[in-house]
């Protein structure tokens, strides 16, 4: 069976990925080829607890009132979820894997959904086009004219290339079904200028083609009788300045995330500086998961060319730094193996993916019987729920038809709204980094900012039409 690309987007009510919401869904499938083979896209009524924030409001430009024409969020859900863990699928869109992805891993979990088979089940994967065409335009220059912002800087922005090479000339940006047909003719024009670059980058997504670049990696230094392996990473957030490429050395795998391996940047300013007292006050390292971001290559010469003579400079001094003072290395190596996340008391149970880990059989059995009832038939199945899916599954039938659910539900559901609708920031919900969900008077604070700039029409009143909808 032929693997197919899902290229999609998603416009989101704002930017936090456990209390936000998708409203606005498109996607396009195609085959190897890039040939478009089907075409989707809807909107996704709001929640009763989502919050909208304004930014998002006058940026995605899409109405209340248009969006509550939507499906529900959990059929729409569920149906994205179909799209994507349809067997040989390959998801991708530009900087989803920053953003979208795990928007849609939270998205899958509240609504009692596996978050991570897309990943690898059914033999699929996902890939991400924002770092390949990072290295399109360090290694293959001439496939685009590159934008440049009022800084004289590249922009890689999809709107910005877009505009400079009218990829895609109909819709506006930040619309969803827009941004994936702009994007979908990226990934046309990458293929079709280099091929084989083409398949090399795409490659780097598949977890074990990516981590066998491992054996493709030079020493790039030695320690204490230890090879470290020197490598460079590509990413588009790493910006112009950094020449959105970064030379690494290959630390090791990480202690207790078994899925991540550890690097340290090799062309860090202030290592010199660096002593264990100060070490947690330092960005030194990033952390790689095979199959994902950032993008590694070998530190070969033709890629090495790309970095300016000063940073090979630093490289220089910094590995010599590194051999004379072994001890500071060997603290900064055990630091980023040893790092673990700090735990968050009371996390919202919306928020809580990360701590809940993967479903068990029975758990995954017990949700595709929930999902198989109606919504009555979902009520009785909910007291064999354990607390954490008891919850979600009394949030997405609140949110559907609260009148569903019996007495004592019913009062849970209004007691969870009152708290997400409280007038005090410190009450609202934490999601997994101890933030608290986004409250009415932040809103409201933030659309009177907003109307200080120079906003369209439009513009003015969406913040009007969201002011409206937060006061009922």
């Amino acid at each position: 069976m032929a693997r197919t690309f899902l290229f999609y987007d998603l416009e989101t009510t704002g930017i936090n990925k456990c209390f936000d919401q998708i409203i606005q869904f498109a996607a396009i499938r195609t085959d190897e080829s890039l040939n478009e083979l089907e075409r989707y896209e809807f909107l996704i009524k709001l929640n009763s607890d989502t919050i909208p924030t304004p930014e998002a409001s006058i940026t995605h430009q899409i109405s209340i009132e248009k969006v509550n024409t939507g499906l529900t969020e959990y059929d729409a859900v569920r149906k994205i979820h179909a799209l994507f863990n349809t067997p040989e699928t390959i998801s991708l869109g530009y900087n989803t894997l920053s953003f979208d992805d795990e928007f849609l891993r939270f998205s899958f979990f509240k609504n009692l959904l596996p978050a991570y088979d897309h990943q690898y089940k059914n033999n699929c994967l996902r890939m991400d086009l924002y770092p390949i065409v990072a290295a399109y335009y360090l290694f293959a220059n001439d496939v685009f004219s590159w934008p440049v912002d009022d800084e004289g800087k590249v922009s890689l922005k999809l709107e910005n290339i877009n505009a400079q090479n009218s990829l895609y000339t109909e819709g506006r940006a930040h619309d969803a079904l827009t941004d994936v047909l702009v994007t979908l003719e990226l990934a046309r024009k990458l293929k079709s200028h280099q091929a084989k670059m083409w398949q090399y980058l795409t490659e780097r997504f598949d977890k074990t083609k990516d981590q066998k670049i491992l054996s493709q990696l030079d020493v790039g230094l030695n320690i204490n009788g230890e090879s470290y392996q020197q490598a460079l990473m590509i990413s588009g957030r790493f910006g112009y300045n950094e020449c959105f490429m970064l030379p690494v050395l290959n630390l090791g795998q990480h202690w207790h995330y078994k899925n991540q391996w550890c690097f340290l940047r090799l062309d860090y300013v202030e290592l010199q500086k660096v002593n264990l007292e100060n070490l947690s006050e330092h960005f030194l390292t990033l952390n790689k998961k095979w199959g994902d971001l950032p993008l590694v290559l070998p530190a070969k010469k033709r890629f090495l060319a790309q970095l300016s003579a000063e940073r090979v400079e630093r490289i220089k001094k910094n590995k010599a730094f590194l051999q004379q003072n072994t001890g500071l290395f060997v603290d900064i190596k055990e630091s980023a193996l040893d790092f673990k996340y700090p735990e968050i008391d009371n996390v919202d149970v919306d928020a809580s993916l990360y701590q809940a880990g993967f479903m068990s059989y029975t758990e995954q059995t017990l949700c595709e019987h929930f999902h198989k009832r109606d919504l009555s038939g979902k009520v009785k199945l909910m007291p064999e729920m354990n607390r954490s899916y008891y919850e979600r599954a009394l949030r997405i039938i609140g949110r559907i038809a609260p009148e569903v659910l019996t007495v004592e539900m019913q009062g849970e559901f209004q007691e969870y709204l009152e708290r997400v609708a409280s007038f005090e920031p410190a009450n609202m919900p934490l999601d997994f980094k101890g933030g608290h969900k986004t409250s009415i008077p932040e809103v409201y604070e933030r659309i009177q900012k907003l109307r200080e700039g120079v906003l369209s029409e439009e513009q003015l009143y969406l913040l009007d039409e969201l002011e409206g909808y937060l006061s009922l």
